[in-house]
């Protein structure tokens, strides 16, 4: 006659552990949310035909302020703008019509490379030489989604390792030329004159992807920047002699090639082939612009252990 009342409390007790489990499910789930919590990423080749699609609409019934453009002087800085091609702006000229088309490797987790689609608007020509996607940028710009949100904007020059910065941004330095030799002015302050200016549109995949910023981009954004370059640095990130860029061993657009499998890229190796004889000691030791190969055999010597 005592088992009645045994049978109700563990009844109440199976009952109450799993509202307990149910309470702990729902803030687990609360507090990844929390903690930034990101879901396993979009198929690469589904999401890029997908973000072309609303590339190729957004430059179909847009344009720019190319008139002012047109008509700035070579040291003023134009505030780019974009607009739809509607009433008053109907016969302006599509941003389809300007750009050129880019192809560029994606690589996910997998080590899969993925080829993704971009855009570059040529605004203003620079006098100077361009800079490669590994160097240090002097320049003002500004980022925008394709609602034509301005997420990130600065009119006044900053440096930036093209290294450091979404991929697509990077990419589009070799496409900008820096301004003219800076001028002092009497207060202490460069001027310059002659700058590049030049604009990307880029699918999600070179830019955060499945990443959401701070609230502002949402996740699988296109993104847009418009860069005015006034100077640049060539990088070489270890002081090897070997300028970074030249550090992409396989051209992929990765830094990570890793030629003695040490674990530290090339780029930051001062010993790349880890024979005990530093890379700026063998790189080009007669200055002839040709990395030295004193074997032979067609490998330079500071990839070369032999």
């Amino acid at each position: 006659m005592y088992l009645a009342p045994q049978i109700l409390s563990m009844n109440k007790l199976t009952y109450f552990l799993g509202i307990f489990c149910f309470l702990a499910l729902i803030t687990s789930c609360e507090e990844q949310q929390q903690r930034g919590f990101i879901e396993p990423p979009r198929d690469y080749a589904d999401q890029r035909a997908t973000d072309n699609d609303s590339l190729l609409t957004f430059l179909q019934n847009r344009f720019y302020n190319y008139e002012d453009y047109q008509n700035a002087a070579s040291n003023e800085l134009v505030t780019f703008t974009l607009d739809t091609i509607q009433g008053t702006n109907a016969t302006k000229t599509p941003l389809i019509d300007q750009v050129d088309e880019i192809t560029l490797k994606v690589k996910d987790n997998d080590g899969t490379y993925h080829d993704h689609t971009a855009y570059i608007l040529p605004l203003r020509e620079g006098v100077g030489t361009a800079p490669t996607v590994a160097d240090s940028v002097f320049v003002t710009y500004r980022g925008m989604l394709l609602n034509l949100y301005t997420f990130d904007q600065r009119t006044s020059p900053i440096w930036f390792e093209a290294l450091n910065v979404v991929k697509g941004f990077g990419a589009l330095m070799p496409y900008v030329k820096k301004a003219a030799a800076p001028t002092v002015n009497m207060d202490g302050t460069y001027s310059f004159d002659g700058f590049g200016s030049a604009a990307i549109f880029m699918p999600s995949a070179l830019g955060y992807y499945n990443s959401t910023q701070s609230s502002v981009i949402p996740q699988y954004s296109p993104l847009i920047f418009a860069v005015d370059l006034y100077t640049y640095n060539t990088s070489d990130h270890d002081g090897d002699t070997v300028p970074t860029h030249l550090e992409d061993l396989d051209m992929d657009g990765y830094f990570d090639d890793d030629t003695d499998s040490d674990g530290v890229p090339n780029f930051r190796d001062v010993d790349d082939d880890n024979d005990e004889i530093l890379t700026r000691n063998e790189y080009d030791q007669d200055n002839n612009g040709t990395p030295d190969d004193s074997d032979g055999d067609g490998i330079p010597d500071y990839l070369d252990k032999d």
